[in-house]
């Protein structure tokens, strides 16, 4: 699963999530990720299956941080690198490894914005529970 059907996934959970209507939200979806209107019924249809995957990388966030440090650390030394090194060959390969490490980051950034949803749709969806307990805030 990349990035951008989770993206789209949780995005459209969260705006059902908001009151609006479903048919109100494949609108507004297909064109902004370039997909059928049919494509986003059949993954509203589906959302039981991937609704808890969504849920799950939620582990994901602990995971991450880790990895960004070292990116950051990884990124600091190809830039030694190009700065130091005596030979274009070398200079290249860091640059590689920096651009690599970019991209790299980007989907961490990416997933972040995709775990902070998920946390607000639990948020929703434990107030709505709260109130037909008759416990509202």
């Amino acid at each position: 699963m990349d990035l951008k059907l989770l993206k789209r996934r949780v995005e459209m959970l969260d705006a059902v999530s908001t009151g609006l209507h479903p048919s109100a939200v494949v609108g507004q979806l297909a064109g902004k990720y370039g997909v059928s209107e049919r494509t986003l019924w059949s993954d509203w249809e589906r959302r039981e299956k991937w609704v808890l995957t969504l849920l799950g990388l939620e582990k994901y966030a602990g995971f991450a941080d880790v990895i960004e440090g070292k990116l950051n650390a990884v990124q600091k030394a190809a830039w030694s690198i190009y700065l130091h090194a005596d030979n274009d060959n070398a200079r290249v390969g860091a640059l590689r490894v920096v651009l690599d490490s970019l991209e790299v980051h980007g989907n961490i950034v990416q997933t972040r914005e995709v775990l902070e949803r998920l946390d607000r749709l639990e948020d929703v969806a434990e107030k709505q529970q709260n109130r037909g307990r008759g416990g509202g805030t």
